[in-house]
């Protein structure tokens, strides 16, 4: 759950973002819908705002594959769009890169800095180029790591195409990118389990209740005295300002205090 978690929430973030650039008028959902060993497979759903009009057109549309939605705005051109930026990403690695207009001004075509070209069209470049969903591209590859998870893959299907792309371990420094901290809370207590510690840095891993993991730093002018509680195995409450990102998702927590949930027998 701890690794599936952030990778969803990053297309969540992704797919909103994109919809909303687009006028997106239509509702959608993510569900888990196969487990095999070693991989989980998702599918997103179609909900639309009139569905009590409109059942028998919504029964008959099911998976993504079979929305489209109105101007090129659905679900379909936003899960291609996704695809589109994570294959740029891949492409520049990180690097320099020069671009220019194609003949048909409908696409730009980018040369890497090994002068190997990739076209992409004209408004996924614009996503790429302004960067409006790397932090959610982060997450989705944030799981990825040697020994548990080697790769994440999106398909997209329609009637008549399948795009897909990969994002390997060996790829994954491509997407990563600093975590931007847009406000802060007032200090607040919160339910979790510590993880690890770092006694050098005064940092490590929290867990919240929904199983997201987030960057902790233990605050106060003797974080030393909270150390005790690391033999404590189960849950405890932390008197903490939380750092939230674009989306107003906590991504580190100082911690003042803290207490054992479960008084010691």
């Amino acid at each position: 759950i701890e690794d599936i978690i952030p990778a969803l929430q990053g297309f969540s973030n992704a797919y909103g973002k994109i919809a909303t650039i687009k006028g997106q008028d239509l509702q959608h959902r993510l569900r888990i819908v196969g487990f095999e060993k070693g991989s989980f497979i998702t599918i997103l759903e179609a909900v639309w705002n009139n569905l009590g009009q409109n059942s028998s057109q919504y029964q008959a549309l099911g998976a993504l594959a079979a929305v489209t939605g109105v101007g090129g705005a659905g679900a379909l051109w936003i899960a291609k769009a996704i695809v589109g930026v994570i294959r740029a990403k891949k492409h520049t690695k990180g690097k320099p890169y020069t671009e220019k207009i194609s003949q048909n001004n409908q696409s730009i075509i980018i040369s890497n800095s090994e002068n190997v070209t990739l076209e992409l069209p004209l408004e996924i470049f614009t996503i790429f180029k302004e960067g409006i969903i790397d932090h959610d591209l982060n997450k989705i590859a944030k799981p990825l790591e040697e020994g548990k998870i080697i790769s994440t893959e999106i398909n997209v299907k329609s009637e008549t195409t399948t795009e897909s792309e990969r994002i390997e371990l060996s790829e994954k420094s491509f997407f990563e990118v600093e975590e931007i901290v847009v406000t802060t809370t007032k200090e607040m207590w919160i339910t979790g389990i510590l993880n690890s510690l770092t006694k050098t840095t005064n940092r490590g891993s929290f867990y919240l209740t929904d199983g997201t993991r987030i960057a902790y730093k233990l605050s106060g002018d003797h974080p030393e005295d909270l150390y005790t509680y690391f033999i404590h195995n189960g849950p405890v409450k932390v008197r903490c300002a939380a750092h939230l990102d674009e989306n107003l998702k906590p991504v580190q927590i100082d911690i003042s205090e803290i207490q054992p949930l479960q008084t010691s027998l």
